[in-house]
Parts: structure tokens; sequence; C-alpha cells
């Protein structure tokens, strides 16, 4: 009871000790265990994200497509358009998943990875939630908010969109999606969005050096779609939907 006494007030230091040396064990052997992912590289550039062969941490190395990306700056916009299931979403996680990797100070799914550190603000599978009474729509609307938040306070952030707006119609979507981009513009953000709105490609035209188009492409042999999940400059000029909506047995 004595020891009790004696050390009671040390206690809460001892497990933040352990949890922060679990942490770091945790990052070890994830290197030991990954020995060809990179160690990040600081930049004193705000807005800056250069990667080499980039991946997710997560896919199996021998099916892992990896991918070169780079954002330098302030003010910056990377709309990734593509097809269904041609790789947009992943590449988004990839993104925010080796950011959070290496804020952490541990290693990369990259041959090279140069950056800044900043806050991952995410708006992805977003869902209803009958507990709370929300719908999809208000609930990635409460998403956006915070992130809003997060830009008109100037605060250090990479902000990741998947299909924004989607539990509303397309004419309000297209409205609010291409008004929030040029708002995070304004406001010096840096965002990387994936979007089937192929309309807010057209927003590169007013903003040049700010806005840039990327997709991913599908190619279409016959009933069959095949996907390299290769990131490319410019805007995807292809579409599976309807190629996927026959094979299910919906007559066109």
């Amino acid at each position: 009871e004595s020891w009790k006494t004696r050390y009671r007030p040390l206690l809460s230091r001892w497990f933040e000790n352990l949890g922060q040396l679990e942490a770091l064990h945790s990052l070890a052997t994830l290197q030991f265990n990954a020995p060809d992912w990179c160690i990040p590289q600081l930049s004193d550039t705000p807005g800056t994200l250069v990667t080499r062969s980039l991946g997710h941490p997560l896919i199996d190395p021998a099916k892992r497509v990896v991918n070169d990306f780079s954002t330098r700056g302030l003010g910056q916009i990377s709309l990734v358009t593509g097809s269904n299931m041609a790789g947009k979403s992943t590449f988004l996680r990839s993104v925010g998943v080796n950011v959070v990797l290496a804020s952490l100070g541990g290693p990369v799914c990259a041959g090279y990875f140069a950056f800044i550190p900043v806050r991952v603000c995410s708006s992805m599978r977003i869902s209803d939630n009958l507990e709370e009474s929300t719908s999809t729509f208000y609930a990635e609307l409460k998403k956006l908010k915070y992130i809003i938040t997060q830009v008109n306070q100037r605060q250090p952030v990479l902000i990741l969109l998947d299909e924004m707006l989607r539990g509303t119609n397309s004419a309000d979507r297209r409205t609010g999606s291409g008004a929030l981009l040029r708002q995070l513009i304004r406001q010096d953000a840096v965002a990387i969005v994936a979007t089937h709105d192929l309309e807010l490609a057209a927003l590169a035209d007013p903003y040049p050096g700010q806005l840039h188009n990327y997709h991913f492409d599908v190619q279409v042999a016959g009933e069959e779609l095949y996907f390299d999940y290769r990131l490319r400059p410019g805007i995807c000029q292809s579409m599976n939907a309807s190629l996927l909506m026959k094979k299910i047995g919906i007559e066109l």
C-alpha cells in the first residue's frame, strides 16, 4: 500500500511512455518488414507533396500498381476523373495513408516522398446514420463544414474529397461542387478531388495554374473491361457505366 501511495502520481506518465514506446516499435517493425519503402524527406515549401512510385500499403506488392504524383504550393486542386473501378478512390487512400505515416515519422510505400507535414482532412465513404437521424447528404455536409472551418482558419491541411455531394440531384451537385472548389482555391487550400463530373474539369480554364486535371483510364475489348490503374494527366474520355449496366441485365 505504501508503494501504491508513493507511485500513484507517476502511473499516468508510465502509461503515456508505454504508449509512445509501442507506437515507435510499430513504426520500426513496419520499416523492418518493408525495407523497400522509403523514408520521407521534409520540404520547406507549404503545400508540397512530391512522390514517385507511390502505392497503397495494404495492397499485395505483387498486385500493387504505383504512380508518380506531385503538387506544389498553396491554392492547388488536383481533380481526378475516371470511370468506375478505375482506381480513383484507391489513389486518394494511397495518398492519405502515406501522408499520415510520413507525419508519424515512419516509412512510406513509395520510392521517393517529399512533403511538408499537414493534417489530412477527408470526405470519403460517407454513409447515413439511423441512430443520429442523419442522411448521407447531411453527414457529408457536416464533414465539409469541418473541412471549410479548417481552411478558413488557415490550418495546414491536405484535403481528400471522393465524389462530392453525391446525395443530391445532379444540378445542385455540379453547382455546389464548383463553388466549393473555387472557394478552396481562393483560400489557398491544397486538395485532391475524385469525381465523375467532367464539367468540373472545365475550371482549369479560369484557374490554369491552380486546378490540374488527372484521370484513370479503362480499355474496353468486346464485353470486357481492362484497367491499368495508371494516373495520367488530362481529362478522362472513357466511361464504363453503360457496359456494366448491360452486363447485369439493364436494357439500354
